[in-house]
């Protein structure tokens, strides 16, 4: 048989797969309680809706929405993505749009357009496993950025450090990518100042901003804060800012529609880069969305998620408050929106050792090291609240203290429970 690593590409080689979805793998038994997969609920999917909605497409389209369509997206769906976009202050038109097959196609589209190999992305520490993915498949790297400690966004003292030495060590930059609204995996916020403050960082540097809002409109506390791209605009407009959206987290995740709002030269690069990919997106569910999009129940689909996800987050951080050993190195993130909370354990726990014993009580996480492209912080893991049911979070969250309290123990119980060297 022939060796296949004669033949990949260097490319190729770069790619590695996705922890998150090789340790889902050991999730499947029905009887483990899992916090790992960032799946939304699914009592929130308007089924019958969208089914009617199928339907009515079907009988006004009939075979037209079977055919191939346009690279660009689908002209309904994009008028309806413009009027929506709109009425949340942003200035865009239909030229300003592509649909995708989920954000997760442009974050692949991306570094194909901007990187070569070696060249860097700013990203926080920790990121989104899929976007850390999709920059080592174009043998890109990843300059990371510690969070501050109030958790409203980067460490802004570390960026201007981190960058200047990249820039010293002649290293190339091409882009900051960053999940403004409850990021994944942390589940935290940026606050207002920090927004305007990267974007006059990346003015001053003329660095593109990629803001990938998969969770922006699942807030479920608090005021909300406008968008980079909203603010860009309101400030220079150079239209430096890449905006992800997805239907993924407020509609269903089986439609795998997203879209790119960006000026009209970075959609049309992407529109050819889309082309070489799937040529276009599927007609039929772009339609199926755009008809439900005109029925204007989108608005009420997002509001009852959000009491939904809200519910979950607040029981889960009451039974993490009941169950979790009382430490001060033992914190997590109180996220006011979004799916995930980040969990930050004592320095000497390695969560990706603990992962198999977790796994033995029939309890699943993320673990923290995944969100990292190099130097990987160990104690820590990500945990979704959105899936579970209440009953599944309180038992899922009383094994998993049971499992860190056990790991704790085992730390301070062992140098007292070895024999001390006689005195000679």
């Amino acid at each position: 048989m022939q060796d296949l690593s004669v033949y990949l590409s260097a490319n190729a080689r770069t790619m590695k797969k996705s922890v998150i979805r090789e340790l889902l793998k050991l999730t499947n038994q029905p009887d483990i309680i899992s916090f790992a997969g960032g799946l939304p609920a699914p009592e929130t999917f308007p089924v019958e809706e969208l089914r009617e909605a199928t339907d009515r497409v079907f009988r006004q389209y009939g075979d037209k929405i079977l055919q191939y369509g346009t690279t660009e997206g689908d002209n309904d769906l994009k008028a309806q993505l413009v009027a929506y976009e709109t009425a949340q202050g942003l200035s865009l038109g239909p030229q300003n749009l592509l649909i995708t097959s989920a954000s997760q196609q442009a974050l692949d589209m991306l570094p194909k357009l901007f990187l070569d190999p070696g060249d860097y992305v700013i990203a926080g520490r920790p990121t989104y496993v899929g976007a850390i993915q999709a920059i080592q498949s174009y043998q890109g790297r990843v300059l990371g950025i510690p969070f501050s400690s109030a958790n409203d966004g980067f460490d802004m003292v570390e960026l201007e450090k981190r960058y200047a030495r990249a820039v010293g060590q002649k290293k190339r930059i091409k882009y900051i990518y960053v999940i403004p609204d409850f990021q994944n995996p942390s589940g935290i916020c940026w606050s207002l100042e920090k927004r305007r403050a990267l974007i006059e960082f990346a003015y001053r540097e003329n660095l593109f901003i990629v803001e990938d809002a998969p969770y922006r409109e699942i807030r479920f506390l608090g005021e909300p804060i406008d968008s980079l791209y909203k603010l860009e605009q309101q400030m220079q407009n150079r239209g430096i800012v890449i905006n992800l959206k997805t239907f993924s987290k407020i509609l269903a995740p089986g439609t795998r529609i997203g879209w790119v709002i960006a000026r009209e030269d970075v959609i049309q690069k992407m529109v050819v880069a889309k082309q070489a990919m799937d040529l276009c997106t599927s007609v039929l569910t772009q339609k199926m969305i755009a008809e439900f999009m005109a029925t204007g129940k989108l608005k009420s689909i997002i509001a009852r998620t959000c009491g939904i996800y809200r519910e979950k987050r607040n029981f889960m951080l009451e039974k993490f408050e009941t169950y979790m050993p009382k430490r001060f190195d033992l914190t997590w993130t109180k996220p006011e929106g979004g799916l995930f909370l980040w969990l930050s354990l004592p320095h000497y726990i390695d969560t990706d050792k603990m992962f198999y014993k977790a796994i033995e009580k029939k309890v699943a996480y993320v673990v923290g090291s995944a969100f990292y492209f190099d130097d990987p912080e160990t104690n820590s893991m990500r945990i979704n609240f959105s899936y579970s049911s209440f009953e599944q979070i309180e038992e899922g969250v009383k094994r998993l203290a049971d499992t860190i309290r056990e790991e704790i123990e085992a730390h301070e119980s062992g140098p007292r429970g070895q024999t001390a060297p006689e005195d000679i």
